[in-house]
């Protein structure tokens, strides 16, 4: 018999530059996209197959919140911070208390502001934010 696994969105916690990101839409609220390819497959003509390395282990991280979230403001100041004074770079953690996924960057960037509308109810903002190089990081299942 197998056991029941459990997904809790509550449970994601995102850190950047030592604060607590709160305030997340209300759906596909963390988005970790690799820029690299990863691992290149090569066939020749004669069958022969070989495979390459990507050494780009950068990624993409599109964190939404709610257009009434704090965390807009915090993102909004750190976005200025770096335009004024080029040292932004915070590191990031994104971990899932019910489960195995685990994403650390030493370095990361908040990348622009985001498309902003406004209307009668609350919507979401889609912050993409840029890491450096990244080390094992693991996207993984729920307990």
């Amino acid at each position: 018999m197998s056991d029941v696994l459990t997904y809790d969105p509550r449970k994601h916690v995102i850190i950047f530059g030592g604060k607590q990101i709160t305030g997340f839409a209300d759906d596909n609220m963390i988005t970790i996209k690799p820029n690299g390819d990863g691992m290149q497959i090569y066939s020749g003509a004669d069958g022969e197959v070989g495979r390459s390395l990507d050494p780009n282990r950068t990624f993409e991280i599109t964190i939404a919140l709610a257009t009434s979230s704090k965390s807009n403001t915090y993102f909004s100041n750190c976005y200025n911070n770096d335009r004024a004074t080029g040292k932004g770079m915070q590191p990031l953690i994104i971990k899932d208390l019910s489960g195995d996924t685990m994403f650390f960057a030493k370095q990361a960037w908040v990348a622009n502001f985001p498309e902003s509308k406004r209307g009668r109810k609350i919507d979401s903002q889609e912050w993409t934010l840029h890491t450096g190089q990244i080390d094992a990081p693991i996207v993984g299942g729920n307990n």
